[in-house]
């Protein structure tokens, strides 16, 4: 005698199985490629040091598992490129977003790495442009503010050109929460301590914190107003603070990190209008000038910033400089390379 057999149940079952099958498979390719990730950057740190004949001897075998992650994460770039270049990318977006950690990070390895970190690049090109729909949305901005916090400045520095175009992609899909998050992100960052660069840029310039300052300039050009206003208002209070105790020549217990970080959140609040004159403008530059007689980097950052200010607005600044009170149109002058253009 045969039963009937539930076939509309079984088919089910195997639908669970595979989609248990599938998290694991895209769980197991994030943690090998975190993994390769952190073997990589170590090794090139390791590159980069002088190191003794005993310690290289003990590391040869480490060397060797390196080029086995450099191959693997070439390998995974390869599938990341084709994926987005056709139209499976929407099937594996989960996929994608799960590695866009390892596409970020390794835009800059050694020297010995360098076909990784074209091939990184190249995934970095496509991925950018990409728009992410929930959930997607949501971990790609929990692997964004990740990144941010990482570990190595060159991270730091590549998720921040990342958020560029990110922001401007999703600037109508993000929701308040995320935004917000994603500002707090970018506005520590302007006080970045990254010391690595020091040898191979200006000395001691922080490049993160500059970078900061550029992508906040452009978020507040083309971000929510709300956000902005208020990123410009504490700027500007901030920076205010700091210049009132500069006059009584009170300490303000700051670091230069600090204190350059408080700059920069000025210099992004003027540079975010090139060309216009809002009412608000005239105090901001100005008060910027004033911060023109402290060290460096402080000093190049505000001589870089009032002399970009006067490239964007030379075709109008005659009409322009109504705006500016005489002791402003001073103060600027002092600052400016060619006091005579503020006249």
């Amino acid at each position: 005698m045969s039963f009937p057999h539930d076939h509309s149940h079984e088919g089910k079952n195997i639908d669970i199985d595979n989609h248990l099958k599938e998290e694991r498979w895209v769980q197991f390719l994030t943690e090998r490629a975190s993994e390769a990730v952190m073997n990589i950057q170590n090794n090139s740190n390791s590159d980069s040091s002088e190191m003794s004949t005993d310690i290289s001897t003990q590391n040869g075998h480490l060397n060797g598992d390196s080029q086995d992650d450099v191959k693997w994460m070439e390998t995974l770039f390869h599938f990341i490129i084709s994926t987005l270049k056709s139209g499976r990318s929407p099937c594996l977006l989960d996929v994608v977003v799960g590695l866009l950690y390892p596409v970020i990070s390794l835009q800059e390895t050694s020297t010995s790495n360098k076909d990784l970190s074209t091939l990184a690049k190249a995934a970095f090109e496509l991925l950018k442009w990409r728009i992410f729909s929930e959930p997607h949305l949501q971990k790609a901005v929990s692997v964004i503010l990740s990144s941010a916090d990482d570990s190595n400045w060159r991270t730091r520095s590549a998720t921040l050109t990342y958020l560029r175009t990110f922001m401007y992609r999703h600037t109508f899909i993000l929701s308040k929460v995320e935004k917000q998050k994603i500002w707090r992100t970018v506005e520590k960052l302007l006080t970045d301590n990254q010391v690595e660069a020091s040898s191979w840029l200006n000395p001691h310039l922080g490049q993160v914190r500059e970078h900061a300052a550029a992508v906040l300039a452009g978020l507040m050009k083309g971000g929510d107003e709300d956000l902005a206003k208020d990123f410009r208002d504490r700027a500007y209070e901030q920076a205010n603070i700091i210049q009132r105790k500069n006059k009584r020549n009170l300490s303000s217990g700051q670091t230069i990190a600090s204190r350059h970080g408080a700059v920069l959140a000025l210099v992004a609040s003027v540079l975010s209008v090139p060309y216009d004159m809002p009412s608000w403008l005239p105090e901001h530059v100005t008060l910027l000038a004033r911060f023109g007689g402290e060290p460096t980097p402080i000093k190049s950052t505000v001589t870089k910033a009032v002399a970009e200010f006067r490239r964007t607005h030379a075709d109008t600044w005659n009409l322009q400089k109504d705006s500016f009170t005489e002791e402003q149109l001073e103060i600027l002058a002092d600052t400016s390379s060619s006091s005579s253009y503020f006249a």
